[in-house]
């Protein structure tokens, strides 16, 4: 029997990272967890900042149990959550850790250019919806607030592009990642310099971008990793860590859903799809792997309920995953609260019990007693958010779909996907839980040359994906009070 060819990829989330290692043979992929960490943002000097240096070190530790357990792979690439950058000097040293998209230092910055384009003329020429954390509005902030150290910098790199340079010394980026920046002109397919120049943003550091899945270098010599990996080919595949998972969704008539720290919801065609009004519909167009493209609709994901177990985990209110989740689904009766998971007083950092509760009373309704009893409602909350982004998604792209094929960590959250197929009157053909991981070896297998043209045979034959089909409809009052706390009755 031939000898399974290893793989590696590292997938940094926007609250933890890891390691993965792909043993690939024939067309089967196995994953192998090699290394897991956590990492969140600090204030510092007023402003939320990743700990690169504390990235750097899990994701070293990570390929070091990896090799030593596997040997050195045949290739590696990384992967993560896009908008958020590091900009490097003369020097190729950062100027400063990465901020991140949640501080509050791009409140109003969408509003500020208005008068130089609409929302709506945005999503056409670029692509991305001008929200607050993406690339685009924190670099409006940065040159209206913070010029010189734009004028400092010599590259933007995002989060796994830094990776990337750190692990190779080469200073690129990807069409996913240059897509979901909001700075890449859809249809020159290259950076937008005038838009940029009216919104007052330099373009003198903007990387090369490579087009399609590449070798992009080696493993250098003097990284600080482990020394076998010296010589290893890092490769370019999909940036972006919701167009990594993508690839995972291949039937057209599926609806995509990654679901994780956000859910992006997002339907698959060949071309950019789209329209006068993609921005009032809250919509946008971004590049996925492999060379295709998802309408994409930007939902808050599990974010609100990570953050109430890490305050319940350390207030000794809640210790396992597994525990809390059987115990919001064995909850008897009606669930009584709803929230917007949108609302912007739940979308910072914050005491998220406490925010949730004060919602409540703000919005009329009765606060969750228990960590179960919250847990439940922010999980009907996010099943009844898929449901209005399929909604739009139908009436948007005018096309109607057979199936949810959900991905990410929230497939391991049953009661999440059973309410998400009960809201949705759809099958959810939940799984892999690292479809991002997966997206990425097999594209990195592409690269290599080893899977030919079964990208298809390759997935069918790795993983077993869970169908939920509908049980009870969640209700059209239930549906309605939703509506009414996102403003849309």
């Amino acid at each position: 029997m031939n000898q399974p060819t290893n793989l590696i990829a590292i997938d940094l989330g926007a609250s933890g990272g890891r390691v993965v290692v792909g043993e690939l043979s024939g067309s089967r992929l196995v994953m192998h967890e090699a290394g897991r960490f956590a990492h969140e943002p600090s204030q510092v000097d007023g402003t939320w900042r990743w700990d690169w240096a504390a990235i750097q070190a899990g994701v070293r530790e990570g390929l070091s149990s990896a090799v030593a357990r596997f040997g050195a792979p045949a290739g590696l690439s990384c992967d993560s959550w896009a908008v958020d950058f590091g900009l490097l000097d003369e020097a190729g040293q950062l100027l400063e850790r990465p901020a991140c998209y949640r501080d509050q230092r791009t409140d109003g910055m969408p509003q500020s250019f208005a008068d130089i384009i609409t929302p709506d003329a945005l999503v056409r020429r670029v692509g991305a919806m001008a929200l607050p954390i993406i690339t685009l509005c924190q670099l409006r902030a940065m040159a209206l607030t913070e010029p010189q150290k734009l004028h400092l910098a010599r590259t933007l790199l995002h989060i796994a592009d830094l990776m990337h340079y750190d692990l190779c010394g080469v200073a690129v980026t990807d069409r996913t990642m240059a897509t979901a920046s909001g700075l890449r002109n859809l249809d020159a397919d290259e950076w937008d310099l005038d838009l940029l120049a009216k919104l007052g943003i330099p373009t003198h550091f903007l990387p090369e971008m490579v087009p399609a899945p590449a070798a992009i270098g080696e493993v250098r010599e003097h990284y600080e990793g482990p020394s076998d990996l010296v010589g290893v080919p890092v490769i370019s595949t999909a940036g972006h860590d919701t167009a990594a998972a993508s690839v995972l969704c291949t039937d057209d008539d599926h609806l995509f859903l990654s679901c994780g720290t956000w859910s992006m919801l997002g339907s698959m065609s060949q071309k950019p799809f789209v329209t006068d009004t993609m921005a009032t519909d809250m919509l946008e167009t971004i590049a996925a792997g492999r060379g295709r493209w998802t309408t994409m609709c930007p939902l808050t994901g599990l974010w609100q309920l990570q953050q109430c177990m890490l305050s319940w985990r350390r207030d000794g209110l809640a210790d396992s995953w597994e525990e809390l989740i059987a115990e919001a689904a064995a909850l008897p009766g009606a669930v009584e609260a709803l929230i917007n998971v949108g609302d912007s007083e739940l979308t910072v950092p914050t005491e998220m019990p406490a925010a949730i509760a004060a919602y409540c009373q703000r919005t009329g309704q009765p606060v969750p007693a228990t960590p179960p009893e919250m847990a439940r409602s922010i999980l009907y909350s996010l099943a009844l958010e898929h449901r209005l982004g399929i909604e739009t998604q139908r009436r948007v792209t005018g096309r109607e779909f057979t199936a949810l094929r959900m991905v990410g960590g929230g497939t391991a959250n049953q009661l999440l996907c059973q309410l998400t197929a009960d809201a949705i009157g759809m099958p959810v053909i939940a799984g892999p839980t690292e479809a991002t991981s997966a997206g990425v070896l097999l594209m990195e297998a592409e690269v290599l040359g080893l899977l030919g043209d079964n990208l298809r045979e390759a997935i069918e034959a790795s993983f077993a994906p869970v169908t939920y089909e509908p049980r009870q409809a969640l209700g059209e009052g239930l549906v309605a009070r939703y509506r009414e706390l996102k403003g849309l009755a």
